[in-house]
């Protein structure tokens, strides 16, 4: 969960309009699902396909229907937890991100409580056929639980602490990646295995690239909340950069080095590589935000590519 702000409140949300056009307008404001729908799907092809290429059980995997489930089950659990971060927000969102669907009025707190019910009512349903998957989830939902309570109960962390938050937040960004391998190991009918877990952390730090280098800036603005204040801009940019190297040799590493499925999944360094150089020599006041959502995509997008040349390559 992203503490791009601190500590909610209660919406009045717009009068006149029904509960379900509320919900309409919140959605398209803060979970437009023009983005959320590609990312979610290949979220879930590529932590799955990392998996697979890590646990050395699987061998030049295809996608199947369990991957579409993991797609929908992942767009609804972002969204519910999209909801819960502006819960968290409201009261810094009204104060420096006001144009946002909660902070404006467009929608209410209940409104959102609403919606986080029905969608921890959906993930249940749609995966109760999973055991051990739903099992991963409940342990996500739970532990944002216990998030909310430490946060209304006893303040902390703090929204500025984004060090702090970043490490509180990061069990649910590995539970998110260890449902997919859940999923993926349900469909073969096997149990976990340290080797496949690896694929989990490298699309956990693969986020974590895109986590530092979308808040790697030389003039932060007024409240702007990045690590910069605390790591320096050249620390912040070191931090994401090696995330994205860490990422890729973790998984070459578990594929066999030199391999043509791992060539293929080094490609997409090329883009951290060059906006590296280009922050350095060019000096914009930000880190490419292009550059760091391809990175993101381009590596899950060459993972599930890595398993179709394993498919092929191996005997």
């Amino acid at each position: 969960m992203d503490r791009g702000g601190r500590r909610g409140g209660h919406g009045a949300g717009a009068p006149g309009r029904g509960l379900a056009a509320r919900l309409g307008a919140y959605i398209a404001g803060s979970f437009p699902p023009a983005a959320y729908v590609p990312l979610a799907f290949l979220w879930a092809l590529g932590a799955t396909a990392a998996c697979a290429l890590t646990d050395a059980r699987f061998t030049g995997w295809l996608p199947d229907f369990g991957v579409l489930v993991a797609a929908g089950t992942l767009l609804v659990d972002l969204l519910v937890l999209r909801a819960l971060d502006d819960i968290r927000d409201l009261d810094y969102d009204r104060a420096h991100n006001p144009d946002r669907p909660l902070a404006r009025g467009a929608v209410s707190t209940p409104d959102l409580a609403v919606l986080v019910a029905a969608g921890a009512a959906v993930l249940v349903a749609a995966n109760i056929w999973r055991p051990a998957v739903l099992a991963v989830l409940a342990v996500q939902l739970g532990y944002v639980g216990v998030l909310i309570v430490v946060d209304r109960w006893l303040r902390w962390p703090s929204g500025d602490a984004l060090l702090v938050n970043f490490v509180v937040s990061l069990p649910v960004q590995l539970s998110l990646n260890a449902f997919l391998y859940a999923g993926l190991l349900h469909s073969a009918g096997l149990g976990p295995s340290w080797s496949g877990a690896v694929g989990v952390v490298v699309a956990t730090v693969l986020f974590a690239h895109f986590e530092f280098a979308r808040k790697t800036t030389r003039a932060p603005r007024p409240a702007e909340r990045t690590y910069v204040t605390v790591l320096g801009v050249r620390g912040t940019a070191a931090a994401g950069l090696g995330c994205a190297v860490v990422a890729i040799a973790l998984l070459v590493a578990a594929v066999r080095p030199w391999s043509p499925a791992a060539l293929v999944a080094v490609l997409p360094l090329a883009f951290p590589a060059v906006a590296a150089v280009r922050f350095h020599r060019d000096r914009p006041t930000r880190w490419p935000y292009g550059l760091a959502a391809a990175f993101l995509l381009a590596g899950f997008a060459c993972f599930v590519l890595a398993n179709l040349v394993e498919r092929v390559t191996l005997p």
